[in-house]
């Protein structure tokens, strides 16, 4: 009877859950798609690529609104290989992960509730239909490494441990701050110093070995990066990107800095309180919370970077609360706040810059997840393989 019970009030949850995903999901594909060009960031790959097989600098040859801004290895490795089938397989690699992580996860939360609370992370100011409409190759990175860290935390073996460290290497190569994944080693409940030491030797000595072999390559690609940030103005949409845009950098980098070891201290300190001394990952909610300040580590925090780092705090939420409560409220809420600026200016032209609304969505959610009180004090489900049970 009790059982009964609980699934009918299960399925009353499942209406809002439900209606909010599919409303917000209508608002932003309405107000997200003014444009008309979709996949830019693809066709600057394919545009950097074919200007460096016929000869010409690629930094020079493909700049322009969307200029090319990626290291020789780049170059290189997709020059050797096709490029088109090689984006394909990644997209359908990140897809597949993430449907294989949502699968896992329907025994420790309910599939209607974790569903919408997926749709909903994704589209918090619309940076997931803006992740989509991009095409870059950050989001796809994030989403393949999210689900990779998760089966190397539930199933630690070397044909989980290979694949993922591979993949650090090889996007950290394309953008260093994915070498921040390489963190997650040194936090497993079984510690992977080995496998963490060799992924960052493998990184610095690629990052050494481009300048040297690769002269004239390498300083196109830095004046491009120092264009892109300075000249563009394009330094991300967390604080760096907000100071940077009134000649404050390194002000704004340092504040960034500062931020991040607060929320390491503040982190400590929820575990301390709950006596979790070992600063060891214990569920997969904290795993999740885990990944989410991984993706933040990175200062030039960008829509698609910011696209993953919403849905894992939405997972780490409703894994550690179920969704009851206040916590079930503001996941449902929480992104039809963000989208109102699309709203304004689809239906009376009012603008709001995109760094504004991503800038203060991205520190409302990061503290929303730490007065989430994570980990909470009471469990309500047990996970085979996890150190301590989810809560």
């Amino acid at each position: 009877m009790k059982l009964e019970t609980a699934s009918v009030h299960d399925d009353r949850a499942w209406l809002p859950w439900s209606l909010s995903a599919a409303v917000c999901f209508l608002l932003v594909l309405a107000f997200s798609s003014k444009t008309g060009s979709f996949f830019w960031d693809y066709h600057v790959y394919e545009k950097g690529l074919s200007c460096y097989s016929s000869g010409p600098n690629p930094y020079a040859c493909a700049a322009g609104d969307f200029p090319f801004v990626y290291p020789p290895v780049f170059l290189k490795v997709f020059s050797a290989i096709d490029f088109p089938i090689s984006f394909a397989l990644l997209v359908l690699a990140s897809v597949a992960g993430i449907a294989c992580v949502s699968i896992h996860l329907k025994s420790f939360i309910p599939y209607h509730r974790l569903a919408a609370c997926l749709i909903l992370g994704f589209l918090i100011g619309g940076s997931g239909f803006a992740s989509m409409q991009t095409g870059n190759i950050s989001v796809f990175a994030h989403l393949l490494l999210v689900s990779l860290s998760y089966f190397l935390y539930k199933h630690r073996s070397i044909y989980t441990l290979t694949p993922h460290a591979i993949a650090i290497i090889f996007f950290a190569a394309i953008k260093p701050y994915f070498l921040a994944y390489a963190l997650l080693y040194l936090f497993l409940p079984r510690r992977s110093l080995s496998a963490f030491v060799a992924v960052l030797i493998s990184v610095a000595g690629i990052y050494i070995a481009q300048p040297v072999f690769y002269p004239q390559l390498w300083a196109g690609f830095q004046g491009a990066i120092y264009g892109q940030i300075v000249h563009h103005e394009d330094a991300g949409i967390s604080i760096l990107g907000v100071f940077s845009r009134f000649g404050m950098g390194k002000a704004g980098f340092v504040l960034h800095l500062v931020l991040m070891l607060l929320v390491v201290v503040t982190s400590i300190a929820l575990r301390s309180r709950h006596a979790q001394s070992a600063l060891r990952i214990s569920s997969t909610s904290e795993l999740f919370y885990f990944l989410a300040i991984l993706i933040l580590l990175n200062p030039r925090l960008m829509s698609y970077d910011f696209s993953v780092f919403s849905v894992c705090l939405y997972l780490s939420m409703i894994l550690s609360s179920r969704g009851d409560g206040w916590v079930g409220l503001f996941l449902r809420t929480f992104p039809f706040l963000t989208i109102l600026p699309l709203c304004l200016e689809g239906l009376f032209g009012l603008r709001v810059h995109s760094l504004t609304y991503y800038f203060l969505a991205t520190y409302v959610l990061l503290f929303a997840a730490v007065a989430c009180h994570w980990p909470l004090r009471t469990t309500w489900t047990k996970e085979p393989g996890s150190v301590a049970h989810e809560k």
